[in-house]
């Protein structure tokens, strides 16, 4: 992966934006903040990757929850005050 500052970034966007679009992330540093840019591609596989976990962490979830016997919503709502 390819690290670079934000004036190098500048002068060389069409470089930059070539490396994204082609699948390689360029690294952005500007002081003490960092981007990354990247291809559509590679950003909808990774909120794709970031959807899958988290429904596996919502089954694992749910799991315990059923195998604990958990707190039926209707008693919250009555211990809320949500009648």
């Amino acid at each position: 992966m390819r690290e670079i500052s934000a004036s190098e970034a500048r002068s060389r966007f069409s470089e930059v934006f070539d490396a994204a679009y082609h699948g390689s992330p360029v690294v952005v540093r500007k002081h003490s903040k960092t981007v990354a840019i990247i291809s559509m591609e590679l950003l909808e596989s990774l909120a794709d990757l970031e959807a899958k976990n988290d429904t596996l962490k919502a089954r694992k979830a749910l799991k315990e929850f059923l195998k604990s016997g958990g707190t039926p919503m209707s008693q919250i709502k009555k211990e809320l005050g949500f009648d």
